[in-house]
């Protein structure tokens, strides 16, 4: 069995911290080492073994003689790897395609299609988004809303379906303003580094800043390297060999960065329109100011000859203009000057003017309205990072990590320990309107012999198909963390990865089409007792959903789910007691449209300070830091919310309106219809009976359909 515990020199290692020393680590490291292909191990089963990755298993399972679990059933499969690659339940259509499907590459094709649907993307960029800490709000006291963050998330949708490979993917979220300068969508991805909590009244708006800084160090070490980077910022790292110089030096690829809320990405054509669109609509504008000014000016004279009080020089000289010279711009601020003049009552047009020049004035007022009210919406912006200048402002060291106490100042670096003797410095090329630093930096992560990149990504990909990452620390790779289970097959996937060009599509293929991946979750008393936490994966692991994929099971088991992608996110409703402390809708706005509140939950409104109810019962990480492995819990409001929510009750009510619909009045068919949508499956002959009792004795089908919703089958996936 591997070995978990610390080694001895780790060990006494830990005595100058207890003294109230900082010590360093020697980077030798498991995880700091040069990425290697190891071999494919030779097995004796053979026969098992469908790719590489059922070799290296199946080595550490003959080590221990363990033996392997079987093959899942196909109904299975098709449950687990649509809940895997989709996020939602395998349609009635999906279930019949496959188990009908007799050809040896069944399962490869299924595996291509869930691949290459829509839902992929949605269901992996929760995953993403979970890391990036997203949310639609900025936290804090007043939680602000972010009215264009949810551009960051469909971009990330949108990436993924795509198949972007990761060394761009990275590369767009760290540097995309410096390596596409002129694609808006590349200036969206960056809008990974806006995702951080934000205090926008804080007194002091350069410790904003700099707080904000301090996040996305942190989370860039903790996303892309896998290291608890974020704990030098004061001091030395305590276990892992970071310097609180590191930290900083890091931070200086970033402190270049302009936070923008307002960066314009329409197209040029849609620019181009509604600029076109403006011209115009100012020149309609001007004409209608131009004649109320002719109107009024005998009338003016008269009430009030000369200029008004307080022109500045630009307005007085629009003033003296002929009418004919003025510009539109010149005719808007003469008109507004004028009629700020404070000389002239308002009542006073009315003795002034004649009756037809009354009519008329009011009827130039109204056109101004309606001129002022067809006002185009602006155009699309987003929030991300940009750079005005080549020339870089400076980065110190802060003392104690002290705003106020800055030390000496240090120039972008990598962390020393993840690079080898002689490493020259970033090559840090400036641009025209940019240092360059965060694409020296995005390309130095990028690199396939990068000893964290590759292996700390490969890991969340296995994490979120076995609900334990290869390190079970996905976010810790140093030593504080858990050693790797299988250290040669985390080596050959990375390296896998580059070889396969970064592709993650190509990476999932590989990892569910595994025999590895395909055993069924079934006990073994002797396997239990050796390897009790399943390190060595001698069978699949039961995995609960998490809230959002529970909620769109709900909605798609129903048929009320609303497949609609993309745009500012939704509102479903409250449960009563928590609306009435939404301050009247202000803070939580329940969408009007039913079609918008049934979309996928990834759409969902991500409020910081008031997390959506049903997911938070059921571990809906703090999007105030970023979140590698989301909390599994078994707790009562998790039963009560799936038994008496509106939502759970309003899907049994549907469900039980969609099976009677699409079975027809035979209760029979009814009940097989239930359990094929429910489970993937048919009910078994106890199953039928008990379900025939029930009916017989005056149940309703609504209930018999939230019963379904509330088993573990429902909510576990094998």
């Amino acid at each position: 069995m591997p070995s978990h515990g610390k080694p001895l020199w780790f060990l006494l290692g830990l005595l100058p911290l207890l003294c109230g020393e900082t010590f360093a680590l020697e980077p030798t490291h498991w995880a700091f080492t040069p990425l290697k292909r190891p071999p494919v191990p030779a097995v004796e089963s053979t026969a098992w073994v469908r790719n590489p990755i059922d070799a290296f298993i199946l080595t550490a399972l003959e080590e221990n003689g363990l033996k392997h679990a079987p093959e899942a059933d196909r109904a299975t499969l098709a449950r687990r790897l649509s809940f895997d690659l989709t996020g939602l339940p395998p349609s009635l259509e999906v279930q019949d395609r496959f188990l009908n499907d007799h050809a040896a590459d069944a399962y490869e094709r299924l595996v291509d299609r869930l691949l290459a649907s829509p839902q992929y993307g949605e269901r992996w960029a929760q995953h993403w988004l979970d890391l990036a800490r997203y949310a639609d709000t900025d936290g804090f006291e007043f939680d602000q809303a972010r009215p264009d963050a949810w551009r960051y998330r469909d971009w990330v949708v949108d990436a993924l379906n795509q198949d972007m490979p990761y060394d761009r993917f990275l590369r767009l979220q760290l540097a995309g303003d410096e390596i596409a300068p002129d694609d808006p969508a590349a200036f969206i991805a960056t809008g990974f580094n806006r995702c951080y909590p934000d205090m926008v009244d804080l007194n002091d708006q350069g410790l904003r800043r700099q707080n904000a800084l301090n996040d996305v160090t942190e989370t860039t070490g903790l996303v892309f390297l896998g290291m608890t980077i974020g704990c030098a910022r004061c001091h030395d790292h305590k276990f892992d060999p970071i310097s609180q110089r590191d930290f900083f030096q890091l931070q200086a690829f970033f402190s270049p960065a302009r936070f923008r809320d307002d960066y314009p990405i329409a197209s040029p054509s849609d620019r181009e329109a509604y600029e076109a669109s403006e011209r115009a609509r100012e020149k309609a504008t001007a004409d209608v100011q131009a004649a109320l000014l002719r109107l009024e000016a005998p009338a003016r004279a008269t009430l009030a000859p000369g200029d008004p009080p307080g022109l500045n020089d630009q307005i007085a000289a629009a003033l003296r203009k002929a009418e004919a010279e003025r510009t539109p711009a010149e005719v808007r601020m003469v008109y507004e000057a004028l009629a700020k003049d404070r000389r002239i009552k308002p009542e006073a047009w009315s003795t002034a003017l004649d009756p037809s020049q009354t009519q008329s004035r009011r009827e130039l007022i109204a056109e101004l309205g309606r001129l002022k009210a067809a006002t185009p919406p602006p155009l699309p912006k987003a929030r991300g990072l940009d750079e005005t200048s080549p020339n870089a402002p400076p980065t110190f060291i802060l003392r104690r990590g002290d705003y106020s106490a800055k030390g000496d100042e240090v120039q972008p670096a990598f962390p020393e320990a993840l690079g080898s003797e002689g490493d020259a410095p970033p090559a840090v090329r400036p641009l025209p309107h940019s240092t360059g630093r965060r694409k020296a930096l995005a390309d130095w992560l990028a690199r396939p012999d990068h000893p964290l990149t590759a292996r700390v990504l490969v890991n969340r990909l296995w994490q979120h198909h076995f609900g334990r990452g290869i390190v079970a620390t996905p976010s810790d790779f140093g030593t504080m963390g858990e050693e790797p289970s299988h250290p040669e097959l985390l080596d050959w996937l990375a390296c896998e990865l580059s070889a396969r060009g970064w592709g993650l599509k190509s990476m999932h293929r590989l990892i569910v089409t595994s025999a590895t991946y395909r055993q069924s979750s079934r006990s073994d008393a002797e396997a239990l007792a050796a390897d009790p936490d399943d390190a060595l994966l001698w069978r699949h692991g039961r995995m609960r959903l998490d809230g959002e994929a529970l909620r769109d099971a709900l909605l798609a088991v129903s048929g009320r789910l609303n497949p609609a992608q993309g745009g500012p996110p939704i509102f479903p409703e409250l449960p009563d007691e928590l609306t009435r402390l939404s301050n009247k809708g202000a803070v939580w706005p329940v969408s009007d449209q039913r079609l918008d509140r049934e979309r996928r939950s990834l759409y969902v409104f991500v409020r910081r300070n008031l997390r959506y109810p049903f997911f938070e019962a059921f571990d809906r990480p703090d999007t105030n830091a970023s979140c590698p492995r989301r909390a599994v819990t078994t707790i009562a409001p998790q039963a009560l919310t799936l038994l008496n929510s509106r939502l759970a009750n309003d899907a049994a009510r549907d469900f039980a309106a969609r099976i009677a619909l699409e079975a027809g009045p035979d209760r029979d068919s009814q009940v097989d219809l239930a359990y094929q949508i429910a489970f993937a499956r048919k009910p078994d002959d106890d199953e039928r009976r008990t379900a025939r009792t029930y009916f017989e004795q005056g149940g309703a089908v609504r209930r018999f359909c939230l019963a379904l919703l509330n088993a573990n089958e429902f909510l576990y996936v094998e």
